[in-house]
């Protein structure tokens, strides 16, 4: 029986590379349809204090969620070690130990955020005019988180085979039916902002029980199994050591975008407002640039198993390149056309006008991203967590928020905050790609001459 994935310790580099990143781009686009079509319809049928609500709660919930993707980061790599180390079994115990954990993480955070939604929207000074909505869209939304992580756990276990397809898939039904979805309760039943909750909390459900569908095929090289989840602790440790810095990373990084917000919030509603229409914007060139990422984690994973260095470096690279050339393309196309695809977005003229401001400050520097999240994903494959989290703390945290006090006291502008992304992008594309070629280099010093470890 053929096996499901992509095998990337052996062959031709580019040739896997592709056939892995393009169901991860084109995923991360109908990914983007939950929110985006979302926006789409708060902001053409509903009003700015809606768009602003949805705004306000999306950062929120993703800190919410950060730490549980940032585990399946971890899950990622132990089982694509593995994968690569022909150890079949020992990724099946990291696929279903992450599992087990997720879900009974994810439904303390369903707690949680349930009872604390309000309070943290107000330490964020979300204006008044907005909290009443915002709670209510984050409210519904925590019902599906703990599938979100379920979800993310699978798809973790699945990319680490090489199979990026099958999420794409996943992806592609729930990203159009999100979309009907978005109709129904807006257009033909006016819900409100609780409509846009209730269709996104019904798509990311079903995509974690797709998901699991198709992870227990058995053709797949991890196979989902009912009866096998638990957890295994020794495994799970594995699983945490590369996965819980991952998961603070990502809440780090959210925690520097929360500091964001709460600058942003002092400029008032039409800058909230503004800042969520360029998110919404921003996030086509964001997702594919996560799918590079993952591509280049995935790869040095299998091939740091297989203990062949050499392969790693020539893949970064590639992978690098690659993906600066595809984020060059799309900086291009928005460039060209700026007023036209905000205005998808958002009716609210002021809005719009507001969020050009702020996107003609950052994306023509969009393109350094891709350095910093290959890099970066690169050095988690190999088992370099804990600096990869240092680097992005040092950059993305601690940088850009002494960046923000300077900036929104000696300037206080919207294009100063939105400043601060690319001078810290470049902060952690430096500071991964010198340490990628150290951490690199020395590994290949160890190889023996066929390319393995000695």
């Amino acid at each position: 029986m053929k096996r499901r994935g992509i095998n990337m310790t052996s062959g031709h580099i580019l040739g896997p590379l592709v056939r892995f990143i393009l169901p991860l781009v084109g995923g991360s686009i109908f990914q983007q349809l939950y929110n985006t079509v979302d926006f789409l319809f708060v902001g053409n049928f509903l009003d700015k204090t809606a768009a602003a609500a949805v705004g306000a709660s999306a950062t929120l919930i993703f800190c919410i969620i950060g730490l549980f993707s940032g585990i399946s980061v971890g899950t990622s790599v132990i089982a694509a070690q593995a994968i690569g180390a022909k150890d079949i079994a020992h990724g099946e115990k990291a696929l279903h130990s992450s599992v087990t954990f997720g879900l009974i993480g994810g439904l303390a955070l369903l707690i949680l955020g349930e009872i604390f939604a309000p309070n943290l929207l107000r330490l964020l000074r979300t204006p008044e005019t907005v909290i009443p909505q915002a709670v209510l869209y984050i409210r519904i939304y925590l019902i599906s988180i703990p599938m979100v992580v379920f979800y993310n756990m699978v798809s973790g276990g699945m990319r680490a085979s090489g199979d990026s397809r099958s999420p794409f898939l996943v992806l592609v039904v729930c990203g159009v039916l999100n979309v009907f979805l978005d109709a129904l309760f807006i257009v033909w039943i006016p819900l409100g902002v609780a409509g846009v909750a209730v269709a996104t909390a019904i798509t990311q459900s079903l995509s974690a029980a797709l998901m699991a569908v198709l992870a227990s095929r058995k053709n797949n090289i991890l196979r989902l199994q009912a009866r096998k989840l638990g957890v295994d602790w020794p495994v799970l440790g594995n699983v945490l050591r590369i996965g819980l810095p991952a998961g603070v990373q990502t809440v780090i990084i959210t925690f520097s975008n929360l500091v964001v917000q709460y600058y942003i919030n002092d400029f008032g509603e039409t800058a909230v407002a503004a800042f969520a229409t360029y998110y919404k914007v921003e996030n086509f060139i964001y997702l594919p640039i996560m799918a590079f990422g993952q591509a280049a984690m995935t790869f040095a994973g299998q091939n740091y198993g297989a203990g062949q260095c050499r392969r790693i470096r020539s893949g970064t690279v590639l992978t690098a390149l690659l993906g600066a050339a595809v984020v060059g393309v799309l900086i291009v196309l928005f460039v060209s056309f700026p007023r036209t695809i905000v205005g998808w977005f958002m009716k609210d003229k002021d809005v719009v006008a507001n969020a050009l401001r702020i996107a003609l400050v950052s994306f023509p520097f969009y393109w350094i991203y891709p350095i910093l999240e290959v890099m970066g994903g690169a050095l988690r494959g190999m088992g370099y967590a804990i600096s990869s989290m240092a680097i992005i703390i040092a950059n993305l945290c601690a940088l850009r928020i002494a960046l923000l006090a300077v900036f929104s006291a000696k300037i206080h502008t919207i294009e100063s905050l939105a400043a601060v992304y690319p001078i810290t992008w470049a902060g952690a594309a430096i500071c991964f790609t010198v340490f990628f070629f150290i951490c690199i280099d020395k590994k290949i010093r160890r190889e023996s001459p066929d390319g393995r470890m000695a």
